[in-house]
């Protein structure tokens, strides 16, 4: 569903996605609990107005005994203000901690799965605008999310206090405001009952009308000082994770320079934020100062004129001030609808996102059908294409009609064009071509992560299957965490396995940090992760294998080694697929398919004589 124009809409389906989950009860009754916290506050506020008034009439009737008396229902009304302020304050937090702890928990499983974050990062740079919704999701889980389960509570109670708050004030004030007659004409005129309840009204009116006026300004200002926010951040993390790259370059002077204009358009945006809430500020403060003297202007005739007293006056000014309070709820409370509103925004957004790349992964048309019995993998009428965005898949084609069938030990069948080849192989081929020429992302097509085109690819269903990109990903923890991605098992015959593969490549360098927990990807060279990447997967044995120029940062005898052992030790057991430009991987391989414009051609290299050029 495509984000609304409405932010009340919007902010309904964050809203439910909470109370209407799984943890639907326990949230509903916290939030009921705090309803009726909240209304026991504005009731004990109430009576605190009564005893304002009781209090003032005391002295000025010079009454000690009664006003022994008000100290004591103070001490009453205090210790039950005290208490439902401390308990209301100590629930929210527990309610909001449960709330943001649930949707950041939905928000990354959604994320995490159908390869979402994957599919993001290739359609980021497709709409690089500032309403782009692809943009900076880590600031949207981590930050966004509080923001929107803060603000949202307090304009949630806050909203409730207005309503019963103004219901509960109103009759006070009424009570207190008298009767204005207004002769119009010495035969007409009429009377005007509840006049500070009407002052009131109009005066937050008034209020509401011109700060909305002024200050709408601040929620477009707000949403994109947040996205320039992020994208320095961003840089910032950009330089240190590419120090060293940098410092080899030594190109402090550019990166300042892309750092300095990342700022720049956060300071350019800021001091637009800080001209318009001087305005803002400007008559806010106009606004509150003008209230405390307001309704003694209002009420002031009726006191000079002995109709009510000191104490009527006092809680009159008092009553008045929560009814103002309760009417001018948004003119009060603008900031925290300014970061709401901005919140949900961005939240609704990335929702939208991923509703549709999993919308789009569940239409693919590309098929993957796992069968039981089934031993080879089968890639029928394949097409591959670029999106032009979310969830089409109309973009220029990089494979166009591909056909294959692979089966370890046994042969490959190339069909085009109602014409067979049979190719005596044994279970590696090499997939070459031009840079750009769609090489990775036939290998992502075929690990499913791409979904981007047509056909149908069978595989075994218990085989394990594994990626191996150029730059291999290197989780947070212990070397041994990063040598076994993503096993968890240690057990002492794993142990030994470990050491049996870093022996057979040679590491033993390592043996020493196996529990070592640092940021490897930082410490360890591309061709030092690319070593452990291969060692990961002799560790895992996986069944089918994709290499995406997994030894592009090792020299041509690390190369040949690492290519070596791996053909060793998984000759019986794995089929490998490799992307590489190297012509010495030539020796692990029998067949080659060189990709060119959407074309695939077919070479074998199991013999010199190779086969005509077989476009699919």
């Amino acid at each position: 569903m495509r984000p609304s124009t409405s932010c009340f809409t919007d902010n309904w389906r964050l809203f439910r996605m909470y109370f209407f989950s799984e943890e639907r009860i326990y949230a509903r009754i916290m939030l009921l609990i705090l309803i009726i916290l909240e209304l026991i506050s504005i009731g004990l506020n109430v009576l605190l107005t009564y005893w304002n008034k009781d209090l003032i009439d005391t002295f000025i009737k010079f009454d000690q005994s009664a006003f022994l008396r008000s100290l004591l229902y103070f001490i009453f009304i205090a210790i039950g203000i005290i208490i439902v302020l401390v308990y209301k304050q100590y629930l929210a937090q527990l309610l909001q901690l449960r709330w943001r702890r649930w949707l950041t928990d939905d928000f990354l499983s959604k994320y995490l799965s159908k390869h979402a974050y994957y599919q993001m990062s290739l359609l980021k740079n497709n709409c690089p605008t500032i309403d782009d919704p692809n943009d900076n999701p880590d600031q949207r889980i981590s930050m966004d999310v509080n923001v929107y389960v803060e603000n949202v509570y307090m304009l949630l109670i806050g909203l409730l206090n207005s309503f019963v708050s103004l219901i509960s004030y109103v009759f006070v004030l009424w009570s207190h405001s008298g009767v204005i007659k207004i002769n119009l004409t010495q035969n007409f005129s009429f009377e005007i009952k509840g006049v500070m309840v009407w002052s009131a009204l109009i005066y937050a009116g008034l209020g509401t009308l011109i700060t909305n006026l002024i200050g709408r300004v601040l929620f477009r200002l707000k949403y994109v000082q947040e996205h320039y926010e992020a994208n320095f951040r961003y840089g910032l993390v950009g330089l240190r994770d590419h120090a060293e790259s940098v410092a080899f370059y030594r190109s402090e002077s550019n990166e300042k320079a892309s750092l300095t204009s990342l700022y720049a358009d956060i300071m350019f945006n800021f001091r637009q934020i800080i001209h318009r809430k001087l305005i803002f500020n400007s008559f806010n403060a106009f606004y509150r100062m003008l209230a405390i003297i307001f309704p003694f202007l209002v009420a002031s005739p009726r006191y000079f004129s002995r109709k009510i007293t000191l104490g009527d006056l006092t809680q009159i000014a008092v009553t008045f001030e929560n009814v103002h309070r309760a009417l001018s709820f948004i003119p009060n409370s603008y900031e925290t609808i300014v970061q709401w509103r901005s919140a949900t925004k961005r939240l609704i957004e990335f929702q939208y996102v991923l509703n549709e790349l999993h919308a789009a992964k569940q239409n693919s048309k590309i098929q993957f059908v796992y069968l039981p019995n089934e031993q080879s993998m089968k890639i029928q009428e394949l097409t591959v294409r670029l999106p032009l965005k979310i969830g089409e898949d109309n973009g220029q084609i990089l494979i166009n009609r591909f056909n294959l069938i692979l089966q370890s030990h046994q042969t490959v069948l190339i069909t085009v064009r109602l014409k067979q080849y049979l190719i005596r192989i044994s279970f590696f081929f090499r997939l070459t071509g031009k840079s750009g020429s769609g090489k990775s992302t036939f290998l992502r097509t075929l690990a499913g992560i791409w979904s981007y085109g047509s056909g149908t690819i069978t595989f075994p269903i218990n085989d394990t299957v594994a990626f191996l990109p150029q730059k291999p990903y290197c989780p947070l923890g212990s070397l041994r965490n990063c040598l076994t991605y993503p096993s968890t098992s240690f057990s002492s015959e794993e142990n030994k396995k470990i050491e049996y593969i870093l022996n057979l490549c040679k590491m033993q360098c390592w043996f020493d940090r196996l529990d070592e927990i640092q940021d490897w990807s930082r410490i360890l060279s591309l061709g030092e992760q690319q070593k452990m990447a291969f060692i990961r997967i002799l560790y895992l044995k996986p069944k089918w294998l994709f290499l995406d120029e997994a030894t592009s940062s090792l020299d041509e005898q690390a190369e040949t080694y690492f290519y070596s052992i791996l053909i060793q030790q998984l000759m019986n057991y794995s089929t490998i697929i490799s992307v590489g430009h190297r012509n010495n991987l030539r020796q692990f391989h029998r067949v080659e398919l060189a990709l060119d414009r959407g074309l695939i051609t077919i070479l074998s290299l199991s013999s010199e004589d190779k086969l005509k050029n077989t476009c699919f």
